[in-house]
C-alpha cells in the first residue's frame, strides 16, 4: 500500500517540488532541494589604529621624565622589601643583575601559590603624576604555561588592594630563559592605580603555579612619569560579530636587505629589519571582559614560529627594504561587540626608526540585526 505524503513546510504551506526535468533534459525523477546561508557575512580589510595616531605604528612612546624608582635589588636604598606570605630567597640576590653599575637584583624560587612580597615605600605616592611600570625580569628556569605572578597597588594603611591585579606573564615572553626581558606595565591595566594617591606599595603575588613556582629575578622597577604604551586596536562595530581570519604585517625600514649573489633577503632573526626591539610588540586578546592571551613579540622569527604564519613578500631597492608577513588563524577569532571584545597591539619602546609599520585585518562581520540574531 502506497502512503501518498508530501513535504511541506506548516509555515507557508508549500510542498516540495518533485521533477523528471534538468537543463532541459529529461532524468529520473528527483526531489529538487536547495539550501541557503542562514547568516549573511560582509567582507571587510580593518587595519589596527590609534584614536592619536592612527594606523601608523613606527611611533616612539618611550619613557622620559624622572622616575620613581621602586628597587633594583638594594644597589641602591629605595622602597623596603619584605616577605608577606611564605619566604622570597633574597631581595639582594648577587646572582643576577641588571643595574648599571650594581650587582643585584630581587630572587624568587620555587614560591608556592598565593605566597606574597611586597615593596613599600613608607609614604604615600602620588600615581597621577605617572603613566607606567616598568622593570627587568630575567627567568632561570621552571616558569610553565601554568604558572601566573601578579603585581598590584597596595595602600598599607588601609590594609586594601589599589585598582587591579596584572599578571607580569601578559608583557614579555615568559618562555624565553636566561636572559633579561624589559615589562611595561601602563598604570591604566592597574585601574585605580592610575588615580591613586594614596599608594604606598607594591605586591607581587604568585598567583597560580604549574609544579614548583618559577625561578626568576626583578631589577630596575619604577613608575615612569612620561612614554605610556600605546595600544592599537580592532573592535566591532554596535551590534555586529567581527570574525577575524588572518593579519598582514608590514614592515619597512632604511636597510640594504638583499645578500650578494644569494638568493635569500638579508634578513636578521632576532630584529624586525633593522630594528632591535627591548620591549617588543605586545598583542593581547579581550574576551567577555578578560585577557584571554597575551604575546611580546621582538623579532621576525617570533612572528614567523607561529602556525599558519608566513613572510608574503619582501623587497629591496638597495637602500630601503621591506617585509609582509601573513598570520592565518586556522578558525577565525569572533569578536563581539556586546561584550566589547578587542585584540591590540601594545607599542611600548621605540619604533620610530622603522620608516613604516602596519598591521591589518582580514574580516568578515556578521550584522545580529539583519540576520536577526
Amino acid at each position: 500500500m502506497v502512503i501518498k505524503s508530501n513535504i511541506t513546510d506548516k509555515t507557508t504551506n508549500l510542498s516540495a517540488e518533485v521533477t523528471d526535468k534538468w537543463n532541459g533534459d529529461i532524468e529520473k525523477k528527483a526531489l529538487v532541494v536547495a539550501t541557503r546561508p542562514l547568516k549573511y557575512f560582509e567582507n571587510k580589510v580593518l587595519f589596527f589604529t590609534n584614536d592619536e595616531y592612527g594606523t601608523d605604528m613606527n611611533i616612539n612612546p618611550g619613557a622620559a621624565g624622572t622616575p620613581e624608582e621602586v628597587h633594583n635589588g638594594i644597589d641602591d636604598i629605595l622602597w623596603t622589601g619584605t616577605d608577606i606570605i611564605g619566604t622570597i630567597k633574597a631581595f639582594d640576590s648577587g646572582d643576577q643583575n641588571h643595574t648599571s653599575g650594581g650587582s643585584q637584583s630581587v630572587k624568587a624560587e620555587k614560591e608556592n601559590a598565593n605566597d606574597v612580597y611586597q615593596f613599600a615605600k613608607g609614604s604615600d605616592l602620588d600615581c597621577t603624576g605617572y603613566v607606567a611600570l616598568t622593570m627587568w625580569v630575567y627567568v632561570d628556569k621552571d616558569w610553565k604555561d601554568g604558572d601566573s605572578v601578579e603585581i598590584s597597588g597596595y595602600d598599607t594603611g588601609t590594609g586594601l588592594q589599589i585598582g587591579d591585579a596584572v599578571a607580569l606573564e601578559n608583557y614579555f615572553q615568559y618562555g624565553d630563559f636566561d636572559t633579561w626581558h624589559k615589562i611595561t606595565i601602563p598604570l591604566t591595566d592597574m585601574g585605580a592605580v592610575s588615580s591613586s594617591t594614596t599608594l604606598d606599595a607594591l605586591r607581587v603575588k604568585q598567583a597560580s603555579t604549574e609544579g614548583k613556582g618559577p625561578k626568576y629575578y626583578l631589577d630596575d622597577m619604577q613608575f615612569e612619569e612620561t612614554g605610556v604604551p600605546i595600544a592599537f586596536t580592532l573592535k566591532p562595530e554596535k551590534g555586529t560579530w567581527l570574525h577575524v581570519k588572518e593579519f598582514t604585517f608590514s614592515f619597512a625600514d632604511a636597510l640594504a636587505s638583499t645578500l650578494l649573489n644569494a638568493g635569500l633577503p638579508n634578513l636578521a632573526y632576532n630584529k624586525f629589519l633593522g630594528e632591535t626591539l627591548v620591549s617588543g610588540i605586545t598583542y593581547q586578546r579581550e574576551q567577555d571582559g578578560e585577557t584571554v592571551f597575551s604575546r611580546t613579540i621582538l623579532s621576525i622569527l617570533d612572528l614567523l614560529q607561529l602556525p599558519y604564519t608566513e613572510i608574503t613578500a619582501s623587497g629591496s631597492d638597495g637602500t630601503n627594504s621591506f617585509v609582509t608577513i601573513r598570520a592565518e588563524h586556522h578558525i577565525p577569532i569572533i569578536l563581539k561587540s556586546e561584550h566589547k571584545d578587542s585584540i591590540s597591539w601594545t607599542i611600548s619602546e621605540d619604533l620610530s626608526g622603522l620608516l613604516q609599520l602596519r598591521i591589518s585585518a582580514g574580516c568578515f562581520v556578521e550584522n545580529r540585526e539583519k540576520n536577526g540574531l
